[in-house]
């Protein structure tokens, strides 16, 4: 069987198309945290710092000018350190043909002993030029009345300095820019956002308007220097430099890595499917079986319910289930396979009232074996093979109804899938934004995940159907 199956192409296809998205779901299973959903997808302040509706970064390649890239970077320890000064290093590869729109500095859990520690910041320019954007951080709270050492800052909110509007900053950036040959107010600088064109540019005339500088690639060196205690310190220090593009899959309307929740949706999609494919085919088998070879009233019974259960509108007994039940997992789960077995019993049952005729059957009637024993050995294993490729083809269907659950808004809002992702980008104007990356992504891999399932069933079905094979 394994044989002739290998020799088909779907089949072939369809295993490359399964191995490859259940290694994605392991790695993500031991990869991401499992409240990632609440602790990072559904929190709005985790993505403050990323770009909003940006496309990915290897859109460069089909434009004909490259957007800067998204840049966000974290440092939890000093990079340099030398008796009472500490400092950290960024670097970032400018090679972008338009400029970035800002420049955000961040600190957290600021911890000093003695003095207010100096914290600047500046920047190296591939020309070898030097930029002191900031001498020391102004907006360091000073010591309150019976406070004691160490003084901790910045705990819960932190220190946020938007380099386009601080006064320090702007100021040194209009120096520069008199350095360069530009000259400039500082009101200039302010108004028209020029600092990140001073930092990143040199200029080609001598107006104070954005025009007048193009980019300068290459490496940029940003240093965080902080003078103080020897045993001062900062708990994290963050540099942002505002792109265009950001990522393998870009950004949604709120800053998130569409990557990141596009990964996740995998194995939530095959632990969907497979889950309501094995439970809905395990109650389909056993009823089936049981239908078939008891036959009278039980038959009657078991066929006349599952003939209900199987011509129900599906979809609005899925919504008003799961609108009622609560927008759990679990309940969709609940809900699928409570309508997902019917099906199954239909055709296992026309299956087994042809093996229960056989010649080994009446065998062992006559040998005296019990119902359950000739169901279990006589009936189950020739039933069994077919049984599990109704089950693959029952996985797609279970994929595509949660994906329609969450695109009506009635997902589980704890956990990204991709269904819920397509969701939010038709409810948030992707379209009208023409947000391509935020709309076909998981649309595809929805088609795709269904498509891998179908076409192992097709290989499948001649090898276990012994009707198809001969034909």
């Amino acid at each position: 069987m394994i044989r002739e199956f290998l020799k088909t192409p779907s089949g072939l296809a369809g295993v490359a198309i399964l191995v490859i998205f259940s290694l994605i779901s392991i790695v993500v299973v031991f990869t991401f945290p499992l409240d990632y959903g609440t602790r990072y997808w559904s929190n709005p302040k985790y993505w403050e710092d990323y770009p909003k509706l940006v496309p990915p970064a290897w859109y460069n390649y089909f434009v004909p000018y490259r957007l800067p890239q998204h840049f966000v970077n974290d440092k939890t320890a000093p990079t340099e350190e030398v008796e009472n000064i500490k400092r950290w290093l960024f670097e970032y590869e400018f090679d972008a043909d338009k400029f970035p729109t800002g420049i955000v500095f961040k600190y957290v859990n600021l911890t000093y002993y003695k003095d207010i520690p100096l914290i600047s910041l500046k920047v190296k320019r591939p020309d070898g030029r030097e930029l002191v954007l900031i001498d020391y951080d102004e907006g360091i709270p000073p010591l309150r009345p019976g406070e004691r050492s160490p003084y901790l800052r910045f705990i819960e909110n932190p220190r946020t300095i938007f380099l386009s509007a601080e006064p320090q900053a702007i100021r040194k950036a209009t120096a520069f820019a008199e350095e360069l040959g530009v000259a400039c107010t500082t009101s200039e600088v302010r108004d028209a956002a020029l600092l990140p064109y001073i930092v990143f540019g040199n200029p080609i005339s001598n107006k104070c308007v954005a025009e007048s500088f193009r980019p300068l690639k290459g490496k940029y060196i940003f240093e965080v220097e902080m003078i103080g205690d020897s045993r001062d310190n900062i708990g994290l220090v963050r540099l942002v430099i505002q792109g265009a593009v950001y990522g393998a899959m870009g950004t949604d309307y709120l800053g998130r890595d569409l990557a990141q929740g596009l990964l996740f949706g995998f194995p939530v999609a095959l632990f969907i499917g497979g889950v309501v494919a094995l439970l809905a085919t395990l109650i389909g088998l056993s009823l089936g079986i049981l239908s078939g070879y008891m036959g009278g009233k039980v038959d009657e019974g078991i066929q006349r319910f599952a003939d209900v259960m199987n011509n129900l509108p599906i979809l609005p007994l899925l919504i008003l289930f799961v609108f009622v039940l609560g927008r759990s997992i679990f309940n969709i789960i609940f809900v699928l396979v409570l309508f997902g077995w019917a099906s199954t019993t239909i055709i296992v049952r026309s299956m087994v009232l042809s093996i229960k005729t056989s010649q080994f059957v009446e065998a062992a009637k006559l040998a005296g074996a019990s119902i359950w024993w000739i169901m279990r050995k006589h009936i189950l294993p020739p039933v069994l093979p077919y049984a599990f490729a109704l089950m693959i083809f029952n996985v797609p269907g279970a994929i595509l109804s949660e994906a329609s659950l969450s695109f009506l808004g009635l997902g589980d809002p704890s956990i990204p899938t991709w269904g819920q992702i397509l969701q939010q980008a038709f409810d948030n104007g992707a379209l009208k934004n023409f947000a391509w990356w935020w709309i076909l992504p998981p649309g595809f891999l929805i088609v795709l995940t269904a498509v891998g399932f179908v076409l192992v069933f097709f290989a499948l079905e001649p090898i276990v159907n012994p009707r198809l094979k001969r034909q």
